[in-house]
Order: structure tokens, then sequence, then C-alpha cells
């Protein structure tokens, strides 16, 4: 894992929904092959992106606010990226 490949995943998840971004367990472990490690490091990446791209960066059991509904980050996600 290195940068180029967090910044194109990042792209193609904006790309989908530039509102909100939200990386699973499952992608990042299983479907991209990510060690515990490397999950630590791609978060730590993702968020200084995000928050460089005005989006507030939250991680497994905070809360948010989005469309005006209270919501948590769920168990099997690890990051939720929502644009400012």
């Amino acid at each position: 894992m290195n940068t180029k490949f967090v910044g194109e995943l990042i792209d193609e998840k904006i790309e989908q929904n530039d509102k909100i971004v939200i990386f699973s367990f499952y992608e990042l472990r299983i479907k991209h092959n990510l060690t515990e490690e490397e999950i630590a490091k791609f978060l730590e990446l993702s968020k200084n992106r995000f928050e460089n791209s005005k989006y507030k960066v939250y991680f497994t059991g905070d809360n948010y606010k989005y469309n005006g509904e209270d919501k948590i980050v769920k168990e099997n996600e690890l990051m939720v990226a929502i644009k400012k």
C-alpha cells in the first residue's frame, strides 16, 4: 500500500458520492487485502487528505450528523468523511 493507492481509492469513492465517503472494514481488509498496520496507515493518510479537502472525518463509534439525522459510525465502518 502506498500514497498512490490511497489517492486512487479516495478519488474513486468521491466520484461515486462527493458528499459522504465511507470506508468499511470489509472493503479495506478483505477486498483490498490490507493488513491491520496498512489499514491504520491508510486511515491516517486518508484523514489528512479529507481534512485538507474540507471534509469532517469520523471513525468507528463516533457520532455525526448527516442530512439532519444523528448517526453513528457503525462497527463495520472504519471511517466516514462528510463534505463541510
